[in-house]
């Protein structure tokens, strides 16, 4: 959850440094985003290995919270709204109940389709 995928970099000798891995990946995949992250996937960050990993990945799914922050993903913005945005460097735009719930939905309907075969998941995009 918005994060670097840097479990599937490897190191590449020519360039002397690390690159997506370009072997497909079969384990299904759910990328939550905030805006921070959402806005350096198509740069040259440590998150383009994200990028790669979906076009790699046999099953990849994408969710962008807008107007989420990092922590808006954790319960810290509701035990400690204070400590969230001075860690994250700013108090979020989305609705902090609204954005938990939303989560928390979309994960359970996922590991519901991968783990127990229920209906397919199709939730993706920005919310």
């Amino acid at each position: 959850m918005d994060g670097p995928f840097f479990s599937e970099l490897v190191y590449d000798k020519k360039t002397n440094d690390f690159a997506a891995n370009d072997k497909s990946y079969t384990t299904p995949l759910l990328n939550i985003y905030t805006d921070d992250v959402w806005k350096q996937l198509n740069s040259n960050s440590t998150y383009a290995a994200n990028k790669a990993a979906d076009q790699n990945c046999k099953e990849a799914y994408s969710v962008y919270f807008k107007g989420a922050k990092h922590l808006s993903l954790t319960d810290l913005s509701l035990v400690s709204p204070i400590l969230a945005n001075t860690l994250q460097g700013g108090k979020a735009t989305i609705d902090k109940y609204y954005c938990l719930e939303a989560e928390n939905k979309l994960i359970l309907q996922f590991f519901d389709y991968t783990l127990k075969g229920k209906e397919r998941f199709t939730s993706e995009g920005i919310r």
